[in-house]
């Protein structure tokens, strides 16, 4: 099946243009500061962190494969994400501009590849239960991968340039929750659904209707909520 209409996000693009955007509006980000207890007091949030505390009026979990820890130590249940480690890698294309290739994924995908930085980068696509951690690739993974990605097509992958793994989380039916504030559960498409999960958290949040158009693509508060899912 051909979908030429189908386009990519920028990620690092997005990524650099948010924290501008964050800058811009007198935001600060904090690295390296672990939230290892939050508490609420008259309508005010404080995050004891690693780096110091913080207060707020609202508080977005937004941890990613953490979010359930940081909800237990905010004293909030737990809504069960289950982490998956996804693989990929990067390797040499054959000679010439690959860069307007089209992103293939196997019909069973069990595997994809798509250009990437002037080379071709490769995944098994797995979706492998993980703890919450600083992900790895499996060499395992990747070799499977390979053999596939070589056996169903004319590319050849001589040596693996860079590889790297992430964990995408995901809930008991596959869509993305907010709500505590929870911004959780975005499965496989966390950075390319942002700029929309983010509009829609920040008007949950400060009790704003969802902004246009997402409620013409059916998307409401309840199908976000995360009462929906009952409790871990």
């Amino acid at each position: 099946m051909l979908e030429p209409r189908a386009d990519e996000i920028d990620v690092t693009a997005l990524h650099q243009g948010f924290l501008r955007g964050l800058r811009a509006r007198g935001g600060r980000l904090a690295t390296c500061a672990e939230a290892t207890a939050l508490s609420r007091t008259g309508g005010v949030w404080r995050a004891e962190t690693t780096a110091g505390a913080c207060a707020a009026p609202v508080v977005i979990n937004a941890a990613g494969a953490w979010c359930d820890a940081v909800a237990v130590r905010a004293g909030v249940a737990p809504i069960g994400l289950r982490p998956k480690r996804r693989t990929a890698f990067t390797f040499d294309g054959p000679a010439g501009d690959t860069s307007d290739w089209p992103m293939v994924i196997d019909v069973d995908e069990a595997f994809y590849v798509k250009p990437e930085s002037g080379r071709i980068l490769g995944s098994p696509a797995d979706e492998t239960p993980s703890e919450p951690c600083d992900a790895h690739a499996d060499e395992l993974d990747i070799a499977h991968a390979a053999d596939r990605i070589t056996k169903a097509t004319t590319l050849e992958i001589r040596h693996i340039r860079a590889k790297w793994a992430g964990l995408r989380s995901f809930v008991r039916d596959g869509e993305p929750a907010a709500g505590f504030f929870w911004l959780a559960g975005q499965g496989g498409g966390g950075i390319m659904t942002a700029p929309a999960m983010a509009a829609a958290t920040a008007a949950l949040a400060t009790g704003r209707p969802l902004p246009v158009p997402l409620p013409a693509f059916g998307i409401d508060a309840a199908r976000l909520a995360p009462a929906r899912l009952g409790r871990a």
